[in-house]
């Protein structure tokens, strides 16, 4: 279902990645500002350029996409990792509940086999109760909890 991004799928996943956004100005107005760019284009070209952009597409049509990125772990104490993190995925609103989500995530557990990585990780925000909730059916579990405080 995932397939690399091209330079041409730009316009679609920028339009995708407004509806995410938007979510997170609306929960985070100190972090995030609304904007019709969230994704500029160069950045999503170096993300093409470094393969960590994949799309879904339905009758040529993107219907989502994924931003991935990989880490490395370990240090005193603890073993070494390679770790795929799932820095975004998005499905267009208009299609989502119809397994599009399911199948992308899918994908990136293969992703993450193929570039011989042991763990999936991601974030998430506590507010969105839909994303967590899609999340945990696809295997994730809570691991730690990130706090902040405003100083």
């Amino acid at each position: 279902m995932l397939e690399l991004a091209r330079e041409s799928d730009w316009e679609a996943v920028n339009r995708l990645s407004v509806q995410i956004h938007d979510l997170h100005a609306s929960w985070r107005p100190d972090i995030y500002y609304h904007t019709a760019e969230p994704y500029p284009k160069e950045k999503f070209l170096e993300d093409i350029q470094n393969r960590f952009v994949y799309v879904s597409k339905i009758e040529h049509t993107v219907a989502g996409y994924v931003i991935l990125s990989m880490l490395q772990k370990g240090g005193p104490g603890t073993h070494q990792k390679k770790l795929l993190r799932l820095d975004c995925i998005c499905v267009d609103q208009a299609i989502r509940g119809h397994g599009i989500g399911k199948a992308m995530v899918a994908d990136v557990y293969a992703l993450a086999r193929a570039f011989g990585c042991c763990e999936v990780i991601l974030g998430v925000y506590p507010e969105n109760d839909k994303a967590v909730g899609f999340y945990q059916k696809c295997g994730f579990r809570i691991r730690t909890i990130n706090m902040d405080a405003k100083v």
